[in-house]
């Protein structure tokens, strides 16, 4: 068997040109082939976000295709009784270094799959007035985390050149510039990012009494073990890192900050496996995909136009 994440844009590539009825027959489609080839669906509570983050104004001018992908996010993963998630990044880390939970994170992750249905499948005024303090909480959420995000690169950028004025550090002083990409392409580099997403989720374990202080070593030996299995986040957040150098990458331009949530995708891109299934990701974006193939987990990503061809529906 194999298990199949698809990203926004490719619930968004699925419900464009058809309407919200119109999209039950293709799903239908889809699932049906992906039956007859033994591929089990699952929901990333990520997209979910995403998603229902341009469902909390109508006047959003992305309102009408997310209320349509959020719809086919559901129903190509999920029915009237039940639907499959998968793990957030802060549990797939919680699980594999500590062997715990996060409850806060689990119920949030309901929550989200709860509103999804009734939206996929009730999309009327009741609904949205029911779950608009949810909506509001997640949309401020998103971008919170997105502002954070490029916050935390500006930060980095005066750091590193304090006497920055924009966000490209050394921007007339080639040599320093060099001597930054190579530190930022180091094992050590990888170190620190790692230890960084890390001591996110044991401050999470730890505010919850689920574990006791963690010593540098313990740290350090987790980190260690992090490239190893999730080499791919890792990987795309320097790729942020190295625009930044390379370029006026001025991260609160052109949705760049969505750049936090592809990081957190890539969690499920490369050899991984759930029991004894490989892991299918599904996605166009470029710099994700690029990435991909520079850590050799090309094999685990696909296009949705491929994706589609692998089930024989082009």
């Amino acid at each position: 068997m194999e298990k199949v994440i698809f990203d926004t844009n490719a619930y968004r590539y699925m419900s464009t040109g058809r309407s919200f009825e119109e999209l039950d027959k293709f799903i239908e489609k889809v699932k049906y082939r992906e039956l007859q080839n033994n591929i089990e669906t699952l929901i990333s509570p990520i997209v979910t976000k995403e998603l229902l983050a341009h469902l909390a104004d109508k006047s959003d001018p992305s309102f009408e295709k997310c209320l349509n992908a959020n719809k086919a996010l559901y129903f190509h993963s999920g029915s009237t009784e039940s639907y499959n998630m998968i793990a957030s990044p802060e549990l797939l880390i919680s699980k594999a270094f500590w062997n715990k939970e996060l409850p806060s994170k689990i119920e949030t992750n309901k929550a989200l799959g709860q509103i999804s249905y009734q939206l996929a499948t009730n999309p009327t005024d009741y609904y949205f007035r029911k779950f608009q303090r949810n909506l509001n909480l997640n949309r401020d959420h998103v971008l919170e985390t997105e502002n954070n995000f490029a916050q935390t690169m500006l930060q980095f950028v005066r750091n590193v050149d304090p006497s920055s004025t924009s966000w490209r550090p050394f921007a007339n002083d080639d040599a320093n510039r060099v001597k930054l990409l190579e530190t930022i392409r180091s094992y050590s580099t990888s170190l620190d990012i790692a230890a960084g997403y890390l001591i996110v989720v044991y401050q999470l374990l730890y505010a919850s009494g689920q574990v006791m202080s963690i010593s540098f070593d313990e740290l350090f030996d987790k980190a260690v073990e992090f490239v190893k299995i999730f080499p791919e986040p890792i990987a795309l957040y320097k790729v942020v890192m190295e625009n930044l150098i390379n370029s006026e990458f001025n991260i609160l331009e052109n949705s760049r900050s969505n750049f936090v949530w592809d990081i957190h995708l890539m969690f499920n891109v490369g050899k991984h496996s759930i029991g004894e299934s490989r892991l299918i990701f599904v996605t166009s974006d470029k710099a994700i995909i690029k990435t991909a193939i520079n850590e050799n987990a090309q094999y685990s990503i696909f296009t949705f136009d491929e994706y589609m061809e692998y089930l024989g529906l082009k």
